[in-house]
């Protein structure tokens, strides 16, 4: 263990790992350290770019800007800091930079134009940042766009989602779908329910959710990847406000596990990238990483639809109907990931966790199994973990 600042013992990354699964029901120090220390990370990156970028460009009068206004932000306050670093906006600018300075830094490629126009590119994007239009924040929701999203998350979206670049062709999808207020609206409503439901697990989302974007033409029932952490991508085809809490907990878990992975990877760089496993709730095709994403996220859904009380009997038999449905297919998925020798030693301490839980559940829902018959067409696939 380190020793901080504070003079108190620091978590090292192992013991950060004993004994939680940093699902809400967990205690929410841990929580806040992953935060912490993802942060951290980010900020420890974002000057080790510049220190970079300041050797490439010893002597740019044209990105002069970019380093001003990047050493205000190195050395600003970290009550003022710490938003911008982690906005989705700031964090898809910040892997696009680092991957063209790699190349250059690498002698992969000699070509900087691509990274001279990211660093020229910097003020305005650190404005945009700045001027989030806080009128969207209705009720705790993340600001909903369509295509006045950022143009850097519509650059990193694809292959979830390619946002149309011609105006004709987006005001014919604006046809399709419900307006954004009107869906905005929707989404408070879902999430004063998850409020209402698991008041922690709404804490969480309200912290790694950051932007939604509100889809009807998408393949997808939801979707987020890494590439853009803290966005979800929402089609709207759930079926009942249950279904949108469903689909809203299942995001935001996956955007709990990408903080987990950024801090600390689960799963084995060595690791088969083959879509050899058979997820048990749709039938899809994963790698070993999108098969372990699954089933986290489905222990939260899970813990949600377990809690899912003083609803009318139809929405009570659903709920039920589909935790039964989660619990056999995460049944199923345990000894498949437990025979996986590609864990790393958190991933792998993580996974045991999950194991406890998931017997722990399978024990109280026995019964609840037992009178449920199991469901005989898959299940609409929620999400991407790319």
């Amino acid at each position: 263990m380190d020793i901080g600042n504070s003079g108190q013992r620091e978590l090292s990354v192992d013991d950060l790992f004993q004994g939680t699964t940093f699902l809400p029901d967990t205690e929410s120090s841990r929580f806040d350290v992953l935060l912490e220390r993802v942060s951290r990370n980010r900020y420890t990156t974002f000057t080790v770019l510049y220190a970079e970028l300041f050797r490439l460009f010893p002597d740019s009068p044209h990105l002069a800007v970019f380093f001003e206004q990047a050493v205000n932000l190195i050395l600003l306050e970290p009550q003022e800091q710490h938003p911008i670093i982690n906005d989705p906006v700031f964090q898809i600018w910040q892997g696009l930079t680092f991957r063209h300075t790699n190349l250059v830094l690498t002698e992969k490629s000699e070509e900087t134009g691509e990274l001279e126009k990211l660093l020229i590119g910097f003020p305005d994007m650190l404005a945009r940042v700045k001027a989030k239009d806080t009128s969207r924040l209705i009720h705790d929701c993340p600001p909903v766009y369509r295509f006045d999203v950022d143009p850097l998350i519509a650059m990193a979206a694809p292959p979830s989602y390619k946002f149309p670049e011609d105006e004709a062709t987006r005001k014919q999808l604006e046809r399709d779908g419900h307006p954004v207020r009107f869906f905005s609206d929707i989404v408070s409503i879902a999430l004063l329910r998850i409020e209402h439901t698991w008041p922690a697990c709404h804490e969480r989302f309200k912290k790694l959710v950051k932007a939604i974007c509100y889809l009807p033409d998408g393949s997808f029932r939801s979707c987020s990847a890494s590439r853009y952490t803290g966005v979800i991508l929402l089609s709207s085809r759930d079926n009942s406000i249950l279904d949108l809490e469903e689909s809203l907990v299942h995001e935001a878990t996956h955007q709990l596990l990408y903080y987990i992975v950024e801090m600390c990877p689960v799963i084995e760089e060595v690791a088969s990238r083959e879509a050899s496993f058979t997820l048990p709730w749709s039938g899809q095709k994963r790698d070993l990483y999108g098969y372990f994403h699954a089933f986290y996220v489905y222990i939260a859904l899970v813990k949600y639809l377990e809690r899912v009380r003083s609803r009318s009997s139809d929405e009570l038999q659903r709920a039920q109907n589909r935790l039964a449905f989660i619990m056999r297919g995460l049944i199923r998925a345990l000894p498949d990931l437990q025979a996986s020798g590609d864990f790393t030693p958190q991933g792998r301490q993580l996974l045991e966790n999950l194991a406890k839980e998931v017997r722990a559940l399978e024990s109280k829902h026995a019964g609840l199994m037992a009178k449920t018959a199991p469901a005989t067409v898959p299940e609409r696939a929620l999400g991407a973990t790319a």
